[in-house]
């Protein structure tokens, strides 16, 4: 007869990773519980000032949630009983698991406080938003910030003290102005370009200046106004009125020979190898029109950023012992083998001396470039303050460099052929806020007394 022992042994046992089963079943429902029930609450930034808030204003907000993803987002305008839904979106599930709705979303969301007829004061700007967790009764779990704010609905008072009453095409110019209160920007536009303005203490409080310029091409003043927008985004805009003088057209005729194209364009081909293997008179067609575009566009873009405060003293001066060869807003007209190829407008005074003239700096100044630009060959430009440039170009050697404070004993350059020049000189231009005005104007001591001085 067998042992109990025996007996015992011989029955059957089950493997014993199944008695591991409840345990890793447990395991893995605590684990999608965990999932699913996460408590981590999402997180929201905003990314603009609200401060002050006007009529309208656009609002950059940015939500994350890294666990169960991002559900909805919620933003009222609140000011004591009164709400205004100003935004509201669900973002639809992506899946059951992990992430369940979006991790990051970027929104632009704009106040309209007219809309919910805002009284103008204090008020705040709630912002809630949930993600996908089922905690809360499978609301999720949500974070809700409160923003105070003013509103502020007016916009600034302005009062135009002086403005000019005669302007030509290139023309340059000062306007007065008074501004009520604190601003965020301020100036003039004149048909369609903003020119800045800058603070006048002398003059009293709140009073500013802007020196404006026309452009030579200009056939009228279709709209002219001082500018100024509040910390909290209102706008006001004073139109003044200007009388727009006839400039004489000045046209002149250029002839294109092959010697100077074989002479100009292995110059170009080393700064743009783009044109090389094309035609000489193509090449030379893309350099004075697409190229002559981009440089300009550069210009403007230097010329867009000026120091607030006045750096030149008194008149410009011109460059010494030498002849005017081409002037201002001079019409050219190009021709290729007795045939017209081109037309082009010449937005400076060519002034010509002695081969390789030393360049003097016009007036006291920045030297805010330095450098090799396309049709202008070697470069300088000259920060006078207040919006006013000075360009020299065709430079053979340029001697100063970004950042030199410079006056007019100091030598920037000497005079040479780089860039489109067809022989030894210096092209100067004079530019307001990136638009090219008249030299003469600046060289007349009594002009920049009675139109710029006497108000500064």
């Amino acid at each position: 007869m067998e042992s109990l022992e025996n007996i015992d042994s011989a029955k059957p046992r089950k493997p014993l990773i199944f008695m591991f089963i409840p345990v890793l079943v447990a395991i893995a429902i605590g684990i999608v519980l965990m999932n699913f029930y996460e408590r981590e609450r999402p997180q929201l930034s905003l990314l603009t000032d609200i401060t002050r808030v006007g009529v309208s204003k656009e609002c950059e907000l940015v939500f994350t949630d890294g666990k169960s993803g991002l559900r909805s987002v919620e933003i009222r305008l609140v000011q004591g009983a009164k709400e205004l839904e100003v935004y509201r979106n669900t973002y639809p599930r992506q899946g059951f698991l992990h992430n369940s709705g979006p991790e990051k979303i970027r929104e632009i969301v704009k106040l309209n406080t007219v809309k919910g007829k805002f009284k103008d004061g204090e008020a705040q700007l709630m912002v809630s938003v949930r993600d996908y967790s089922w905690w809360d009764m499978m609301n999720g779990n949500e974070t809700t910030m409160t923003y105070p704010l003013i509103l502020d609905t007016r916009p600034p008072l302005l009062n135009i003290i002086d403005s000019p009453r005669y302007i030509i095409p290139g023309g340059a110019g000062i306007v007065i102005y008074k501004v009520g209160e604190e601003v965020e920007r301020h100036g003039v536009t004149i048909n369609g370009y903003f020119h800045p303005g800058f603070p006048l203490p002398q003059k009293g409080e709140g009073v500013y200046g802007a020196i404006i310029a026309v452009e030579y091409n200009a056939a009228r003043i279709e709209k002219a106004t001082v500018d100024a927008t509040d910390l909290a985004g209102n706008l006001a805009a004073k139109p003044f009125g200007m009388i727009m003088r006839k400039a004489a057209i000045k046209r002149d005729r250029i002839n294109v020979s092959d010697g100077f194209l074989e002479g100009k364009l292995p110059e170009f081909d080393h700064y743009y190898p783009e044109l090389v293997g094309k035609e000489p008179l193509e090449q030379y067609l893309e350099i004075n029109n697409r190229i002559r575009n981009e440089n300009g566009d550069k210009i403007r873009e230097i010329c867009s950023k000026s120091r607030p405060e006045m750096l030149w003293e008194g008149r410009f001066q011109r460059m010494a012992r030498s002849s005017r060869r081409a002037g201002f807003a001079e019409y050219r007209t190009y021709y290729y083998n007795g045939q017209e190829v081109d037309q082009q407008v010449h937005l400076g005074i060519d002034l010509a001396s002695t081969q390789q003239a030393e360049v003097f700096a016009s007036n006291r100044g920045v030297i805010v470039f330095a450098d090799y630009l396309g049709i202008y060959g070697n470069m300088v430009i000259i920060d006078h303050g207040l919006g006013v440039f000075t360009l020299y170009s065709h430079l053979s050697q340029i001697s100063g460099a970004v950042g030199d404070m410079v006056t007019t004993e100091t030598v920037i350059g000497l005079s040479g052929n780089t860039g489109m020049a067809g022989g030894d000189h210096l092209h100067y231009s004079v530019l307001i806020n990136g638009v090219f005005v008249n030299p003469l104007e600046w060289w007349d001591p009594q002009w920049l007394k009675l139109n710029i001085l006497s108000f500064l």
